[in-house]
């Protein structure tokens, strides 16, 4: 037996926040990759040495030469940097929504609402908000008009 399909409301908000925190996790991988490449590179210094243990069989390490390691680190920088990048103009986008939302009020604060933040279509959000999709396209294109859209 098919079990019920749970219908969950789209946001736009929260897909916004989604894409920040994923964009957070992919820096953190970023950050973890270029401190691994210069353990493997032997970058990070003779800090963590504390002595030798010579009771235990040497293992194969792989090491990596400057040469190698330092396209590697240039190229997770960069990354990076365009990661924080769209981060920030995710969070722009997002103050600017809210700001927009906030301006409004009435109908046109429902229109954006069914619009924009939940991502309704045009017939959805007219059927929702009791109007015919003709006299719901006025009201946008007033919108669209002013910037607002």
């Amino acid at each position: 037996m098919a079990k019920p399909v749970k219908k969950t409301e789209r946001n736009l908000f929260d897909e916004i926040d989604l894409k920040i925190m994923l964009i957070g996790e992919q820096i953190k991988n970023h950050q973890q990759s270029i401190e691994k490449a210069m353990k493997m590179g032997g970058l990070n210094g003779p800090s963590g040495i504390s002595g030798i243990d010579y009771s235990r069989e040497p293992t194969k390490s792989v090491h990596l030469s400057f040469d190698e390691v330092l396209p590697m680190i240039q190229l997770d920088y960069e990354r990076i940097k365009k990661l924080k990048k769209e981060r920030t103009e995710l969070k722009k986008s997002k103050k600017r929504i809210e700001k927009i939302y906030k301006s409004l009020d009435g109908v046109e604060s429902k229109v954006y609402y069914l619009r924009i933040i939940c991502k309704m279509t045009q017939e959805a959000a007219a059927d929702e908000m009791g109007f015919s999709c003709r006299h719901f396209q006025r009201i946008e294109y007033g919108m669209r008009e002013r910037g607002l859209l």
